[in-house]
């Protein structure tokens, strides 16, 4: 991809839709390489260990001015789930 830069790669399809799921909700243009069903009869074939042996990977691709932000959003966890304020 000319001129974008590699942002996030990974084997595993779930992975790869939560990451384009956060920069979507950035508004964060990407574009992405190997994000296909490699069959449609059988997940089986779909698996990060079958993608990692066929040497498939799922890449994501930002503008090199997004490429601050798209970290941000991809790599910071703004989850509360381990918060301690929660009653037992």
């Amino acid at each position: 991809m000319e001129g974008l830069k590699e942002i996030f790669r990974t084997y595993d399809p779930m992975e790869a839709n939560l990451a384009k799921a956060k920069l979507m909700d950035e508004d964060i243009w990407f574009e992405i390489t190997g994000d296909s069903q490699l069959t449609i009869t059988m997940e089986t074939f779909n698996t990060p260990l079958t993608r990692m042996a066929l040497k498939q990977p799922i890449i994501i691709y930002v503008k090199p001015d997004d490429e601050e932000r798209a970290k941000n959003a991809l790599f910071t966890d703004r989850s509360n789930l381990l918060n301690e304020d929660y009653d037992y």
